[in-house]
């Protein structure tokens, strides 16, 4: 067990003392007769299954944990994880007809596991706490009396060898086996290693609406849908936008041409993460086509370009729950090509920038 899992235990025994002083004392006067609990454990997979719980319960009792028939003591523990990204613990214990809840947070799932093991032996054992503390230094005992041995050994003489006689021998009766010292050490339990904490991997789909201010003509407004991958925090997603068409006039005349973007694109990002928020780098590359098609012309024409541009930016969400968030994203593109559409004998038409800021605000759901 680490030290914050330590602190945050004893933290949690405190504060279940002061403020279920009644609790504790009902649990304190069947302790005698709770040999055993039966334990209903819900957490998500990221998080210390049942057995963990229950092999941190017997740690602390000295004793396996499960009862004969009917266990006194029944304790169920929900823990999820809520909007700000930390964890939330309610725990149920039922001692006869006696029913007591608790509401616990911590920043990690471990923390709250040890938290509801030391409340529930505690439920069991009073002495439970002691017993642990006295368990995590097994070894203490053992210095002295093995240098004792060491020094009597040193001044003790050899005896000297004598052949028994056989006939004494057979009638001996056998030598008694000493009985066990009670003030030796007991050998230390081990203790079942704690599993590690397998990667949080998710799926996500995204759906924006989209800002672009010099791609088109003019400010053009878009929609954007996008499905990733989430590892820790590291992000990976493919996405598909298109924005509405926008009308340039050539100077002078009343022609012109309408211009569409439609582009598809690959998205890297790291998001750090405090409570609710997330906020990271992105970067990406985007491939698409643009199209114009005049209007006001003699005879009307249209064509069509290869639109590529990398981009960097930043993306930032807030956690509306554990699967439902509201992502906001600040990109720069910059265009590899910048075709220029012209009306011929007329004049240009469009030719994007050589920067363009696009800005994004959506909805992403998370799976699982």
């Amino acid at each position: 067990m680490s030290a914050s899992s330590l602190s945050f235990t004893a933290l949690a025994a405190l504060a279940l003392a002061a403020t279920a002083a009644e609790a504790r004392a009902s649990a304190a006067e069947g302790a005698a007769n709770a040999d055993g609990v039966a334990l209903d454990w819900v957490a998500p997979g990221e998080c210390a299954d049942r057995g963990r719980v229950l092999a941190e319960i017997e740690q602390r009792l000295g004793r396996p944990a499960g009862a004969s028939g009917e266990p006194p003591l029944k304790a169920r523990a929900v823990v999820s994880r809520n909007v700000r990204g930390s964890w939330d613990l309610r725990l149920t214990m039922t001692l006869g007809e006696t029913a007591r809840s608790r509401e616990l947070h911590g920043e990690t799932c471990a923390e709250l596991a040890d938290a509801a093991a030391l409340i529930i032996a505690l439920a069991i054992d009073p002495d439970a706490a002691s017993r642990g503390a006295a368990q995590a230094d097994p070894d203490a005992g053992a210095a002295p009396d093995a240098a004792a041995g060491a020094e009597q050994g040193a001044g003790a003489e050899p005896e000297a060898d004598a052949a028994p006689d056989a006939r004494t021998a057979a009638e001996a009766p056998p030598a008694a086996s000493p009985p066990p010292d009670a003030s030796a050490p007991a050998a230390p339990e081990r203790r079942a290693a704690r599993p590690s904490r397998p990667l949080e991997l998710r799926a996500t789909l995204r759906a924006s609406g989209v800002i672009d201010s010099a791609s088109l003509p003019a400010v053009a407004p878009g929609a954007s849908l996008a499905a990733g991958v989430l590892l820790e925090a590291f992000r990976a997603e493919l996405s598909g936008t298109t924005f509405g068409a926008q009308r340039a006039v050539v100077a002078g005349t009343t022609m012109g041409g309408t211009v569409h973007l439609t582009t598809g694109g690959l998205r890297l990002c790291y998001a750090g993460r405090y409570r609710a928020f997330e906020l990271g780098p992105c970067a990406g590359i985007e491939v698409g086509v643009m199209s114009a098609a005049s209007f006001g012309a003699a005879s009307p024409g249209s064509n069509r370009a290869l639109w590529v541009a990398p981009y960097a930016g930043a993306l930032a969400s807030f956690a509306l729950s554990d699967r439902i968030r509201v992502p906001l994203v600040l990109d720069v593109h910059v265009p590899v090509r910048r075709d220029q559409f012209v009306l011929v004998g007329i004049g240009a038409v469009h030719r994007s920038a050589a920067a363009t800021l696009r800005a994004s605000l959506g909805v992403e759901v998370r799976f699982p």
